[in-house]
């Protein structure tokens, strides 16, 4: 989301036609198209199903008018000590290689062992072979003994996991004996222990040489060899710490990219319905038209199990919710656990960028800035600004009830949050701390909370001022007597 690309680009175009394979991306592009009025062909595909809208500005639903399925996140305690299932290890090999290899962030579930990480970074020439050992060492033997002391975490049930020493991975060379994998491809087979200590290291080797000048502003992508045989083979070594199954390659980058296997008979049917739906909004654009008086619809392709005997399902452009927090109120209401302990940088990733895809957001409290997408990080410049990162928004003198602005120049967009501190938020549903809810009455709710509030502050300062003057009296009379 380079900002080359931003609102002036789009603005050169009569209509845009979307054909991306990420939502935070989509996000994007639908709030940019907004932003500059332009009509948007929406269209995506996932296995045999597909589906083409077209979204205009005040005439029809934008991309985030429904809620889209969000990316399952997981309690720390599970992704940091007790993992049960592969996703757990390839999310906690994740956060690792963005630890190892990527910026500082305070908010990766592995930053507890940040310090230890870091240490391999501050050495101009290391070995990376001896590096990728001693990680090795670190995580997969020391760190799982400390973690099978914590007797109150195992039972009969949940054994305390096993530690694996480099030299007692590099023995266990069995392989699958399933008769299934001799039709395999070599990705599609679960490789040796061996094979993933020995991937392991030569992922840290590779890192640590060829790609030295990228340690500290990596990131994890499954589309780059090295970033995914780290993860592919870390995951799988701590599967084989906590008695879990390992995974092929082809298994854990399908896990760890989200990955659903494209078919290009679907791609061809959405490709040639965006033209279609192209024709039919340059159609109503030369007739001065709105979309819901013009040919253009939302199309769905279902197969191999069509509805009613059909692979293409046609249906009407719905109108604008009133209560898409992007095209409707712009309103919407977040929920945090604790405003002592979230810090504004922290949120700012956590509640504007992750879960209302903003890109770079400002933020403002009764008519101040509070955080700056410049300023990520607290610094003589920062502080220059008035700006404090690090500081929670409690320091901040937020207060449940706060209400706040958002304005992303980048995409053109802004929106108002009304804030409530809930301590009782559920960690299981919400790992983050934080809950987003869409709606248009938030800001009335929180006007109403605000209000509440000065009430009852009303209403003590006057009680107060009637004790005072009570006891006043009192002495008075007593002197009197």
């Amino acid at each position: 989301m380079d900002s080359e690309f931003g609102l002036e680009f789009v603005s050169k175009f009569d209509v845009v036609v979307n054909a991306l394979d990420n939502l935070e991306a989509r996000r994007h592009v639908n709030r940019l198209c907004l932003a500059a009025e332009k009509p948007l062909m929406e269209a995506g595909s996932t296995g045999h199903l597909g589906q083409v809208t077209v979204i205009k500005k005040g005439e029809t639903e934008c991309f985030e008018c429904q809620a889209k399925p969000s990316q399952k996140v997981y309690p720390y305690c599970t992704i940091r000590s007790t993992p049960e299932k592969p996703v757990h290890c390839l999310t906690w090999a994740k956060n690792l290689f963005d630890l190892c290899f990527g910026p500082d962030d305070e908010s990766n579930l592995l930053a507890d062992l940040a310090a230890e990480m870091r240490q391999f970074q501050s050495q101009e020439k290391v070995d990376g072979e001896d590096v990728g050992k001693r990680i090795f060492k670190h995580l997969f033997e020391e760190d799982i003994k400390k973690q099978a002391q914590l007797e109150d975490l195992w039972s009969d049930s949940r054994p305390p996991p096993g530690p694996l020493s480099y030299e007692q991975a590099m023995m266990n060379t069995e392989q699958s004996s399933d008769a299934a994998d001799k039709d395999k491809l070599e990705t599609q087979k679960v490789p040796t222990v061996a094979g993933d200590a020995k991937g392991f290291v030569a992922s840290v080797a590779k890192m640590y040489g060829e790609r030295r000048d990228m340690i500290g502003q990596s990131s994890f992508s499954k589309d780059d060899p090295v970033s995914m045989d780290f993860v592919h083979c870390a995951a799988n070594l701590r599967m084989q710490n906590y008695r879990i199954s390992r995974l092929s390659r082809w298994d854990a980058q399908s896990i760890a990219g989200s990955i659903i296997p494209a078919v290009a008979s679907t791609n061809a049917i959405v490709a040639g319905l965006e033209v279609v739906q192209l024709l039919h909004v340059l159609y109503a654009k030369a007739k001065k038209i709105e979309m819901k008086e013009s040919q253009a619809r939302t199309v769905w392709v279902r197969y191999p199990e069509p509805s009613r005997k059909k692979i293409l399902q046609p249906s009407k452009l719905q109108p604008p919710n009133e209560d898409c927090f992007v095209c409707g109120s712009r309103t919407a209401r977040v929920v945090v656990k604790s405003l002592k302990d979230f810090k504004i940088a922290a949120f700012a990733k956590a509640c504007l960028q992750t879960q209302l895809g903003a890109h770079r957001p400002a933020l403002y409290a009764n008519g101040s800035c509070i955080y700056d997408p410049e300023y990520p990080e607290p610094g003589e410049e920062a502080e220059e600004e008035g700006l404090h990162p690090d500081w929670s928004l409690e320091q901040w003198g937020l207060t449940s009830g706060s209400l706040l602005q958002v304005e992303d120049e980048g995409q053109g967009w802004s929106i108002n949050l009304a804030l409530r501190e809930e301590p009782d938020l559920d960690e299981q549903h919400y790992p983050s701390g934080v809950k987003v809810e869409s709606g248009a009455d938030a800001g009335e709710e929180a006007a109403k909370d605000m209000a509440e509030k000065k009430r009852k502050a009303d209403t003590e300062a006057a009680e107060a001022t009637a004790a005072k003057k009570a006891a006043l009296d009192a002495s008075t009379v007593s002197l009197d007597d």
